[in-house]
């Protein structure tokens, strides 16, 4: 039995596979192709090369956001999905806390940072210690002039949103992350899942809710603000 990963947050999306804390297979891919037109069939690829079926998955893990909001959608949608016609647990992630986790060997404090388009980035600061991931603050969207304040040295910011606007968010005691860490790790996403899974913190797939952390256009043409829009976890 495994545990099957989900991450179509960014325009880079994947799948992956674990079983007893092994890695059994990750899917990674950066396309012009939508993650609706290559998800499951990727899926089937995968389940394939691992010599396993949709029948022997007994967990899920997926995340949940911030993100882009059509993969976010797509991949929260599918994982549903399967878990309602497998009948299976669902276990739901913070996309920030999972390219936090990706950062191996941090100490201290790292600032996971994801683009969010229209000059904007989704952020959260943790503290990384021996023991794992301590959230100091929530999820939140930020203009990079609004984030920039809130860097206290020492601190190693991770993310292409860190990379995009590195001229403005870093300065003296602030460390960019090396540029493979940028993109978060379906696998490793698979791994936390069979944890969480594990301890019996499963979810049925209708608790779960993408976690947006900002307006889409239509609201801010409404009138919503599209900076200091929170997300409460």
């Amino acid at each position: 039995m495994a545990i099957l990963a989900i991450d179509t947050a960014q325009s880079a999306g994947g799948l992956a596979l674990a079983h007893q804390g092994r890695l059994l297979g990750e899917l990674v891919i950066d396309s012009p192709t939508t993650h609706s037109r290559r998800l499951l069939n990727s899926l089937d690829f995968l389940l394939e090369q691992c010599g396993l079926g949709r029948g022997d998955l007994e967990g899920l893990a997926v995340t949940l956001g911030p993100g882009f909001f059509t993969g976010l959608r797509i991949g929260l949608a599918s994982a549903q999905g399967l878990a309602l016609a497998l009948d299976l647990p669902l276990a739901g992630f913070s996309c920030l806390r999972l390219l936090a986790a990706g950062l191996a060997g941090a100490r201290g404090v790292v600032w996971a940072v994801a683009d969010a388009r229209r000059g904007l980035v989704y952020a959260a600061p943790f503290l990384a210690s021996a023991d794992g991931l301590e959230r100091l603050d929530q999820d939140a969207a930020y203009s990079p002039a609004r984030l920039a304040p809130l860097l206290k040295p020492p601190a190693t910011l991770v993310g292409a949103g860190a990379r995009l606007y590195a001229s403005e968010l870093l300065g003296p005691g602030l460390e960019l992350a090396p540029a493979l860490a940028d993109l978060p790790r379906p696998g490793l996403l698979a791994l936390l899942g069979q944890q969480r899974l594990a301890q019996g913190q499963g979810l049925r797939p209708e608790a779960l809710q993408p976690r947006y952390c900002r307006p889409s256009d239509a609201e801010v043409r409404f009138g919503l603000p599209l900076d200091q829009y929170r997300l409460l976890e």
